[in-house]
């Protein structure tokens, strides 16, 4: 399971109210990817992201991979929180 961790936590504005979470995991990304509203999910970086994390959950890639995947689609909708 510690495969799935991300080397450092991904901080994404989330919800109306755009509180903060820190997804931590492959898990993490790919529920917050789930929960990504339906009508948005025609980016190719959405995408990529979601299937990376689909294929690192079944042993094919890495965390990390997963992680830069994740950054780059919350960078593209601005949900990205720099620390």
């Amino acid at each position: 399971m510690d495969r799935l961790l991300f080397s450092k936590p991904v901080a994404v504005r989330s919800g109306t109210d755009a509180s903060v979470r820190e997804v931590k995991s492959v898990q993490g990304a790919s529920e917050f990817l789930t929960d990504w509203p339906q009508a948005k999910r025609s980016s190719p970086l959405y995408q990529e992201a979601a299937e990376l994390c689909h294929a690192v959950a079944l042993g094919k890639g890495t965390a990390e991979e997963a992680r830069v995947a994740f950054m780059t689609f919350a960078e593209e909708v601005g949900i990205l929180i720099e620390r």
